[in-house]
């Protein structure tokens, strides 16, 4: 019965608080707001009423359901049971101001409400024009991100991640799945809040095509998440160059070059020198053979450019022995160079012969095969080399001791006659030189070597002659001597008279 009255008071209220009123009496009300069960719902309202140039004091705000139940009065005794100790006006009715907050949302809150204003000694009206429809939901909105549509790699960017709720006293988490640095704001908009996130962030080629996740927890455990395909502009990255090889020799073989870039690249196939031998992804080689050059790959797009390695073709070639393959002996050694691809398996050969097994030394295509140590000295060896594409044999002379020690006696007597004329030689022409000097001294001082006659006796005609005549017939018969290289006698010697 005490129900029925408030409502019928309530309506009579209401008929008559629309019958007095005029277009001065008015509300701001958003039509609809939604809020989260559990959570709470913060319901913006302003109101306008005519001024009669008087000041009021006492204002009393009423919050209707559409059947006139009242969920807020300042007097918590006549609010239905329902919404006893979960309205709060938050508005100040001095300042026009008729915010309304409902705490721990059910979904039988569901449904329309009204403002009513009382004021003393004035008027009083019920704002029915102007209801609010509230809507309880079990999971919030899923958050909102904006993001350029493609961000370059290594430049600094920005993403915002927007979230709504109902209630600024509940605000939820928001999180991102990358790293950056973070700022918050927070806005209303007709009865719902929307916090906003920003992640300024740098990406990296490692991002593309990876998700941007913002997520928001709110009380109560609820979480909802959105996510955002990241598209990130990067310059080559990886130039790779691959054939269908190994190929034989003097066949064709076709390269192909790729790499990770974004936006898609474009290639130049480049030689060592540094020209350009085509364009395109792909290359083909007629030809080839084991000196073919190697080759790199050159990509670029407009975020910059990379190239690959230089790429060496691999070819399969038969056997080549070079003319470096020989024996010697003290010790005994055999050395084989095989060049060849794949590598070469090498027997030695010799008749009657039984060798150790060989040393194998790999440098690049080259395979030095070693032999030592082996008794009986063959008068060849022969090294036979063969692989998948084909074989070589060599034959390699053997020395023997024999021949060396032969070969060092003959080296020995000759040395030995070298010096011997060479001695020769070299006393003859002392011996000349010697006699020339002599010559030179007479022509000199002819007087030298003549005889003063002794005192008390004449001269006699045989005696007469100079002394010099007869010295220089003696020195040109010594001279005869040492032109034929012979002994002469002391009878001879221009010093006799001396």
């Amino acid at each position: 019965m005490v129900v029925f009255l408030n409502s019928f008071f309530a309506f009579v209220l209401y008929l008559r608080a629309s019958s007095a009123s005029d277009n001065s009496w008015n509300a701001e009300i958003p039509k609809s707001v939604v809020g989260l069960s559990g959570s709470c719902v913060v319901i913006p309202c302003k109101f306008n009423y005519p001024s009669d140039g008087k000041t009021h004091n006492e204002f009393s705000g009423i919050w209707y359901t559409d059947k006139y139940d009242i969920i807020y009065h300042k007097e918590t005794s006549k609010i239905i049971s329902k919404f006893k100790g979960r309205t709060t006006l938050l508005g100040d009715l001095h300042h026009k101001n008729c915010t309304l907050k409902i705490n721990s949302l059910q979904h039988s809150d569901d449904g329309l409400y009204m403002f009513r204003i009382e004021i003393k000694d004035f008027n009083q009206a019920t704002f029915s024009k102007s209801i609010v429809s509230i809507t309880v939901k079990d999971s919030p909105y899923q958050p909102i991100i904006s993001l350029d549509e493609e961000v370059m790699s290594q430049k600094e960017t920005t993403a915002t991640c927007i979230v709504s709720h109902s209630c600024p006293s509940d605000l939820p988490q928001l999180t991102w799945s990358h790293k950056g640095m973070l700022s918050h704001s927070q806005s209303q908009d007709h009865g719902q809040w929307n916090i906003t996130s920003s992640l300024t962030f740098t990406p990296s080629r490692e991002d593309h095509n990876k998700s941007l996740i913002c997520s928001a927890e709110f009380s109560g455990g609820n979480k909802v998440t959105s996510s955002n395909t990241l598209k990130v502009k990067y310059p080559p990255y990886k130039v790779n160059v691959k054939s269908n090889s190994p190929v034989k020799e003097n066949t064709s073989v076709e390269l192909i070059c790729s790499c990770d870039s974004n936006p898609p690249a474009s290639f130049q196939w480049i030689s060592l020198n540094g020209s350009v031998l085509a364009n395109g992804p792909t290359y083909k080689l007629n030809q080839v053979s084991r000196y073919t050059e190697a080759i790199s790959c050159t990509a670029n797009n407009t975020e910059g450019k990379n190239s690959s390695s230089p790429q060496r073709i691999n070819v399969l070639y038969p056997p080549e022995i070079k003319n470096e393959s020989s024996c010697k002996l003290e010790p005994t050694v055999c050395v084989c160079i095989v060049d060849s691809n794949p590598p070469s398996e090498v027997k030695w050969l010799a008749p009657s012969t039984a060798f150790p097994s060989s040393i194998i030394e790999q440098n690049g295509f080259l395979t030095i095969f070693t032999l030592k140590g082996w008794e009986g000295f063959p008068d060849a060896v022969h090294c036979l080399a063969s692989n998948s594409e084909g074989n070589s044999v060599i034959t390699i002379q053997v020395p023997h001791r024999g021949m060396i020690i032969y070969i060092a006696v003959a080296t020995a007597a000759v040395l030995v006659t070298l010096v011997i004329i060479s001695v020769c030689v070299a006393k003859r022409h002392c011996r000349r030189r010697a006699q020339e000097q002599h010559l030179m001294d007479l022509k000199a001082d002819p007087n030298k070597f003549k005889t003063t006659p002794k005192s008390g006796f004449d001269s006699k005609e045989e005696k007469s002659n100079d002394i010099y005549t007869n010295n220089q017939d003696s020195v040109y018969k010594n001279r005869e001597c040492y032109d034929r290289d012979l002994p002469c006698g002391q009878d001879e010697e221009v010093y006799a008279n001396t």
